[in-house]
């Protein structure tokens, strides 16, 4: 299992870097190359990468007073560290990319060549997720490495190895490579390790990625009607809604007009606390893949649709000229 979390997340890595480096067939390819390309350039985007690494790095060293349970805090926290910056991006690059290019007369330019509205919302979307993937490799690579950092810092405070001891994989590959140096060893070890942290956070990381591809997709579709602005103070409630819609449902018992409020926002807001799973991943449960994984993606990947189909049908009727 550790070898296909490694050799996936190298195989994603490849495709972002052609992605952004080749020449990609077909009209929406294109488009989603050249948002993609125009995503990464941006100032933010770096800013935000550096950062929340250095915010990463910073947490190894910090007491948060639980009472033993530092390590687990630090993992919830490492999670929402990925989720707050792919979260920003999503919303303010969707909002300005698509906004900026109607109203400054880049997409008449455009839609005037053989390339359709289809294509162009299409495209913007799927270049400003894969800048969002490409940024979330990033912070999950200093994820793995500060857990790792921390676990080591645990372990020699603690001189408790098998309270933290290695994955049985991580163990086993050790074994096999006790022929070669142990310098060479303990470095293959720490790369395992750190890889083995990823995996074990992976469904947070994924849920990120579900909530960052929703999001980007409500800021296109709405792109093509509002205003920068608007757009972006709207997609700001419409994330926190989402989170908080199920609290107020569970919460507003006593007040109809609350409860039939919340419900509303439940049926029509995406449900992101679903994909709310750091204290499990934290507290070193298993997420079940078939049971809850899947049918979480299933759920991002139906939203999303539905609200690029709702943005193409603002964007046909809406005015380039």
């Amino acid at each position: 299992m550790l070898w296909v979390t490694i050799s996936t997340l190298t195989g994603l890595a490849a495709l972002l870097v052609y992605f952004s480096l080749g020449v990609m067939p077909g009209k929406m390819l294109t488009v989603a190359q050249a948002a993609f390309r125009e995503t990464i350039r941006q100032p933010l985007y770096w800013v935000l990468i550096v950062f929340f690494a250095l915010l990463m790095i910073l947490s190894v060293f910090l007491p948060y007073f639980t009472f033993g349970e530092d390590l687990k805090m630090m993992k919830e926290l490492q999670l929402d560290a990925i989720l707050a910056p792919i979260i920003i991006v999503a919303i303010f690059t969707s909002a300005l990319s698509v906004a900026e290019e109607i109203e400054g007369r880049t997409a008449v330019t455009l839609l005037s060549k053989p390339i359709s509205r289809r294509h162009f919302l299409l495209g913007k979307f799927t270049g400003i997720f894969l800048a969002c993937v490409l940024m979330t490799l990033v912070l999950s690579l200093v994820l793995g490495l500060t857990v790792h950092m921390r676990t080591e810092w645990e372990m020699a405070l603690e001189a408790d190895r098998e309270k933290l001891a290695d994955p049985a994989e991580v163990q086993a590959l050790q074994n096999t490579l006790s022929f070669l140096p142990p310098d060479v060893v303990a470095a293959v070890r720490a790369v395992l390790m750190v890889f083995a942290e990823i995996q074990a956070l992976l469904p947070g990381i994924v849920f990120a990625l579900c909530q960052a591809m929703i999001m980007t997709a409500v800021a296109t579709a709405l792109a093509t009607r509002l205003t920068v602005v608007v757009n972006i103070v709207i997609c700001l409630v419409w994330f926190f809604a989402s989170r908080l819609g199920p609290i107020l449902v569970a919460q507003a018992q006593e007040n109809p007009l609350v409860k039939f409020v919340a419900q509303v926002f439940g049926v029509l807001l995406p449900g992101l606390n679903y994909y709310d799973v750091g204290m499990v991943l934290a507290s070193g449960r298993e997420v079940p893949v078939l049971e809850y994984v899947l049918p979480g993606i299933s759920h991002a990947v139906i939203y999303t649709v539905m609200a690029l189909l709702i943005g193409l049908i603002l964007f046909e009727d809406r005015d380039l000229a």
